[in-house]
This record gives structure tokens, sequence and C-alpha cells, in this order.
């Protein structure tokens, strides 16, 4: 069995790819350049494939054409912080992800999975409210929207499954971003209270291993042409993780809920089939949020060394 992973290198990637290798697949492993530090997918024996998402058009010339089971295109640039609100890095992503699903076809995959964000949920009918005001962060949802629908139409042009997956928050060790749950881990092991909002917004947050384990299950036995939600399903306040985060890192300081406003938008989870994956695949996570919590304190505690 073969398969493709673009953004091989990244957080979620790297699992990924582990997660394939130990399925027994032979992956081709896609990164930016040779710069990139491969420690984390190395000991999974993938092919490294050097292609720059800019560089897409021609990443079919880089792996040979054979019987691919899945293309998973993981790969954006600008996913987190203030980058998300560059437009013009956000529209080349969109433009990349439909090269991404031409090189699928072309190289022989029958498969193509692509990563999107329940950000798209957020803000897909929010954008198209009159007198909507969305912050210029909302950018990468709108990428993520049009990236989906550009690859879908890609993927249906040249006849092969198109599957997206709407990620949840996700969190986990290896991360290096500055997320929900390192930002309070960080500040709760200095001591220092942050200001955050009451919490009260619903929030659904998966363990990284999970999320990977579920996009494999969507390249495997998602049904052709269909979306799909991979996050536990079981939202909660926000505040009742941030209370969770606290009480394993510090349970004596005060948890800094209640100090600011909210002033976002609230993901509608009543309107998401969070069930879909499983009963199409039979998907089932395994790493509950405490075992989570623990695993992601102690890789920080260890100074951030590796990745697992």
């Amino acid at each position: 069995m073969r398969a493709v992973v673009t953004g091989a290198n990244g957080f979620v990637g790297k699992y990924l790819v582990e997660k394939l290798a130990e399925r027994g697949y032979e992956v081709w492993a896609v990164i930016r350049n040779e710069a990139e530090d491969i420690s984390g997918i190395a000991p999974f024996y993938p092919h490294v494939v050097l292609c720059d998402l800019k560089d897409f058009s021609s990443l079919h010339e880089k792996i040979p054409h054979a019987e691919f089971e899945c293309f998973y295109h993981l790969a954006w640039a600008g996913s987190s912080g203030s980058a998300r609100a560059d437009y013009q890095m956000q529209l080349r992503n969109a433009a990349a992800s439909g090269k991404a699903a031409e090189a699928a076809a072309k190289i022989g995959c029958r498969r193509f999975a692509g990563a999107g964000s329940v950000t798209q949920m957020m803000y897909g009918e929010y954008l198209k409210k009159d007198g909507s005001t969305p912050e210029m962060t909302a950018c990468y949802a709108a990428a993520k929207n049009a990236a989906e629908g550009i690859a879908r139409c890609v993927c249906t042009e040249y006849g092969i499954d198109f599957l997206w997956g709407y990620l949840s928050n996700f969190y986990g060790a290896g991360d290096r971003s500055g997320n929900i749950i390192n930002f309070l881990i960080g500040n709760y092991r200095k001591g220092i209270v942050p200001e955050l909002t009451d919490g009260r917004q619903k929030a659904d947050l998966m363990y990284v291993s999970d999320v990977a384990e579920a996009l494999l299950a969507l390249g495997e036995r998602g049904r052709a042409g269909c979306t799909y939600y991979i996050g536990y399903g079981e939202p909660r306040p926000l505040r009742e993780f941030v209370l969770q985060v606290r009480d394993c890192v510090n349970p004596g300081l005060d948890s800094g809920l209640g100090r600011k406003a909210f002033g976002g938008l609230d993901i509608d989870f009543s309107g998401i089939d969070a069930g879909k994956l499983h009963r199409d695949t039979g998907f089932s996570p395994e790493v509950c949020f405490e075992e989570g919590i623990r695993k992601t304190v102690e890789w920080q505690e260890k100074g951030g060394n590796g990745w697992i």
C-alpha cells in the first residue's frame, strides 16, 4: 500500500506518517525544502519529497506514477496566529490545494483527503450575511472553504474520490504553536494568571494522535464525495477545559476566567453531525482530555524536546 502526505513535517503530519507506517503503508512525505528537520518522520522510513506549496504544479513530477491508495493534503502556510489574516498567503494555499488534487490524480491516487478546519463551519454562513463584520483572521476560514471547493472540482474532473475533514481544535505533544492549550499550560507553569473570557463558548478539543487516526480512517474508509467533522463530538463550555488544565498544572492559581469580554463567534455544534465519521469508518478517539493534557504537560516539562 502507498500513500502521499503533504505537510508531512507539520504537527499533525508527523503523527499521520507514523500511523500510516504502522499500518504498513509506503509513504511519500512531502516537505518544503532541505532545510526542514525531518527527525520526526525519519524513523518511519518515508520517501522524502522536497516541494514548496508554490511549486505544487510540478509535484507530480517528483513522485513516481503508481497505485496509491490515498493522497493526504495537510500542507498549509499561515495556519495560526496573525498569518491567518494574510489573504494573499491564504489564497495561495487555496490554489495549492487544487494543484495537490491534480497531482494526486496524475500520479495514480485513487482518493484525495484534505484537511479542513472547524472554522469553516464557524464562518461559512456568517461571511455571507448582510452586515457581518468578520475580523481579518477569518481570511483563513474563507481560504479553507475555497480550497475545499477547488479540490472537489479537480477531483471530479479527474475521476478520483474526494474527501474532506473539518478538524476541531487539536493539541498535544510536539505542538509548538501558541494555541489555547499551550498558552494555558505555559502560563500556569510560570504562575502567571492569564486574561481569559468567562469561557462559556463551546469547544471540542482533540488530542493529535486521534486526529491522525481519524484522517487515516477518513482516507481509507470514508464515503467518496463526503465531508466529515473530526473531533470528539462532545463539546463543552471552554471554561471546563480551562479549569482541567489549571488543576493539572497549578491547582492553587486563579484560572483567569472572566477577566475580559468575549468578542468572537461561537460554533453552533447543534448543526454538526459528529457521529458521521464513526458510522462510516468505525473510528473512535482513544485519548481522553485528561490523558492528553498529561502527555502535553510532560512534553513541555521535558523542554519540548521531540514530538511524542
